[in-house]
């Protein structure tokens, strides 16, 4: 493993400045113990994360390629961080069957980042100074990748981060990647579909997190450029629970459509709470809802709407792809359940896009590794192809996103939804 470069203590001063910037924690709650990544659940809170690391590896022992996995394991977003992990487990499992990276095996090195900059910092600290990790996969908080980036960038370490937000990718790194959405190239394609509705005027739910304020920031851009008028803006903070105070605001403001950028532990209670105050009409999201949150919502879920590349499935008989199909499968059979929630297919894309870069560098040396991502197109995934040899670190382009709506329980094509009865009916409710 590569020595720390110079710049690296440097970096470390600087970030504790940026830290500032980059918000708190998004519902972590306390202190968080390291991920157990053979468990089924988050692990018990109470613990310094940045103390040790659980590791999963098929070889005991050994020169093995290590990479490091920091998600929120404690918290609101702890099972989202659960099926995220898990997900990066099973690539590990699937490639050590498979024979290993460079005839080595690979072993995967946990973190709890509690969905929190500062222990970002100290984990990326971690991994890079104790754990000598080769690649890294994550945070899907945006906010913590924003924090730690710059560490994996001095260390020269090629990490591919799993969170959605726009902003982390505008640092100017060279080491930093994304193998799923950047939730702000689909917003404009978002705002030119409400206006082909005949849509004219939204109001905006969102969070104060760095994913949520960035997607909101990008749908108001959004519209201006596509002649959309943005009534008003209501934020929430994450942990609350009643939202009738914004939603009166919302509605108050007379609305035709509503946009959310909100983060999964919000959109269920929100979507009741809406319904409950009487709206009717379209809810248009910043990405996927996952099936618990549909299940959750129920008939308040039916007409959310979203430009997305992938949703999630009830079961696998429901899906159609076939690359999807098995993947589902295989996480089916490993955990007894489906993916929680879409960050779990971010997470295997992220697993199989650095492998593929390990195999096209033929070495773990973090210049080479960075290098060969650059180099990688036309390679499928979960999320459709993905091309980083336009130079910006994205993988995924505005040809991966597909338009969504969720009803009775399912996430279908919305243009198909489109040629419904029951569009004819909400179009009228709308006042479309």
């Amino acid at each position: 493993m590569k020595k720390m470069r110079r710049g690296f203590a440097l970096a470390l001063a600087s970030a504790m400045v940026l830290l500032t910037a980059c918000g708190g924690s998004q519902g972590a709650s306390g202190s968080a113990a390291p991920a157990d990544t053979q468990a089924t659940q988050a692990p018990e809170a109470g613990k310094d994360s940045a103390a040790a690391a659980d590791t999963t590896a098929a070889a005991a022992g050994g020169d093995v390629i290590k990479i490091g996995c920091p998600q929120p394991l404690t918290g609101t977003n702890a099972l989202v961080g659960d099926t995220t992990v898990k997900a990066a487990q099973l690539a590990v499992k699937q490639i050590n069957e498979q024979g290993g990276l460079l005839g080595r095996q690979v072993e995967l090195v946990v973190y709890d980042d509690q969905a929190s900059p500062e222990e970002a910092v100290k984990i990326a600290t971690k991994l890079i100074e104790v754990d000598k990790v080769d690649v890294v996969c994550g945070s899907l908080i945006s906010s913590c990748v924003l924090a730690s980036g710059q560490f994996f960038e001095e260390a020269k370490i090629p990490c591919i981060g799993t969170g959605l937000s726009s902003t982390w990718m505008k640092q100017g790194w060279e080491y930093v990647f994304r193998a799923c959405p950047n939730a702000g190239m689909g917003m404009p394609a978002l705002a030119e579909y409400m206006k082909n509705l005949g849509i004219d005027r939204i109001a905006i739910f969102q969070g104060q997190d760095d994913s949520s304020a960035s997607g909101a920031e990008d749908m108001r851009n959004a519209c201006k450029d596509a002649g959309i008028e943005v009534l008003t803006s209501e934020t929430y903070v994450e942990g609350d629970t009643d939202y009738s105070g914004q939603i009166a605001k919302i509605l108050n403001s007379n609305p035709q459509a509503v946009f959310t950028s909100t983060f999964s532990p919000t959109q269920a209670p929100f979507a009741k709470q809406l319904r409950q105050f009487g709206y009717e009409g379209l809810v248009f999201n910043k990405e996927t809802l996952s099936i618990d949150n549909i299940k959750v919502a129920g008939d308040a879920g039916n007409g959310y709407c979203f430009m997305f590349p992938y949703v999630t499935y009830n079961s696998v008989d429901e899906i159609q792809d076939p690359m999807m199909k098995e993947f589902s499968q295989a996480y089916f059979d490993e955990y007894g359940a489906m993916p929680y929630h879409d960050c779990a297919y971010r997470a295997y894309d992220s697993m199989m896009v650095l492998k593929k870069a390990i195999e096209i560098a033929g070495d773990t040396d973090g210049e080479a590794v960075k290098n060969a991502i650059l180099t990688i197109k036309d390679f499928e995934t979960l999320g459709g192809i993905q091309d980083f040899t336009k130079g910006d670190g994205e993988g995924m382009s505005l040809e991966n996103f597909k338009p969504w709506i969720v009803w009775g329980g399912l996430q279908i094509d919305l243009n198909e939804w489109l040629k419904t009865d029951d569009w004819t009916a909400m179009k009228e409710q709308m006042g479309l």
